[in-house]
């Protein structure tokens, strides 16, 4: 990989590389409390690549697996509507409940879709966290760290995540190479809500995901 990684590129990083992240929330949760947002994603982040390696064929082979995969083990360690909140920006306030529900849905189809193809991007990575810049009593922390790679050079990689309600480290962002995931697809959207709103941006997903 190099500096000139391409947007469908980093899109496919980033999801590959969030999944990895939310994917041991399950195996350190007791722990989260007890630990600097940093230490926590350096201890699970090894062992999750591992996890995807060993499984690229069988969710590549069948993609409802992949999804059962994601609704498991990713949804309810991200803070998926916060996401979908800042990708929209202020067109989310006056939408309603029901086209906020339908953006949320539609936006995790597309990232599962491009999930799909990225799996095939996994290989020999390993992930170095750097020393956390943060208070300890800090609830909304950015993690930074650097993506190794056997044959090519280190990719920069940076976290956002938040403590919610019940203490729980929870995802909302990730930067690849100094993009953001946010910035990435909300530059993608703001055209079609300027010219069709809300309803403009869910038809758009719909068509994008292949339901319309």
């Amino acid at each position: 990989m190099n500096t000139s990684m391409n947007r469908r590129g980093f899109i496919g990083l980033t999801l590959t590389l969030m999944l990895s992240l939310s994917a041991s929330f399950a195996t350190v949760a007791h722990a989260q409390e007890a630990q600097p947002a940093n230490v926590f994603v350096q201890d699970f982040s090894q062992s999750v690549l591992t996890e995807i390696k060993s499984r690229k064929k069988e969710l590549l082979a069948d993609p409802a697996k992949l999804d059962a995969l994601i609704d498991k083990m990713v949804m309810p360690n991200v803070n998926f509507q916060k996401m979908t909140q800042l990708v929209v920006g202020r067109p989310w306030r006056a939408a309603t409940p029901e086209q906020r529900t339908q953006i949320t849905e539609q936006f995790r189809v597309l990232l599962v879709k491009t999930y799909s193809s990225a799996l095939a991007q996994v290989g020999d990575q390993t992930l170095e966290v750097d020393r956390l810049r943060a208070k300890p009593e800090d609830t909304d922390v950015i993690v930074t760290s650097r993506v190794i790679q056997k044959n090519g050079p280190p990719v920069d990689l940076a976290y956002r995540v938040e403590k919610s309600a019940d203490g729980k480290w929870k995802v909302y962002d990730l930067s690849v190479l100094g993009l953001w995931l946010i910035d990435s697809y909300k530059a993608q959207f703001q055209p079609v809500l300027a010219q069709s709103g809300v309803d403009g941006l869910i038809k758009t997903l719909k068509q994008k995901n292949g339901q319309v």
